[in-house]
């Protein structure tokens, strides 16, 4: 004869499964990252865009000094024809 066992669970114990609110926590955590990526990048483009700020601001303060337009391309990286429209 095969003995029956009976089993008991406190459902406090091992929990239920909510797919809706795992899907939510999964949503939020993807938003989450997602905001930090954008951050970063948005952090990234306002440095490159401030540097190249800075750049112009010193060309046109050469132009200003009467320095000539092909030493100022060599020292700050733009181009004679980004530096003449400082002019």
């Amino acid at each position: 004869m095969v003995e029956k066992k009976n089993y008991y669970y406190n459902l406090d114990d091992i929990g239920l499964y909510d797919e809706a609110e795992e899907m939510e926590k999964m949503m939020n955590s993807l938003k989450e990252e997602g905001e930090m990526l954008g951050e970063k990048k948005g952090i990234k483009k306002g440095i490159k865009q401030g540097a190249k700020e800075r750049e112009k601001s010193i060309a046109k303060s050469m132009l200003d000094k009467k320095m000539d337009i092909s030493l100022i391309s060599e020292l700050t990286g733009l181009s004679k024809k980004q530096i003449t429209r400082l002019m």
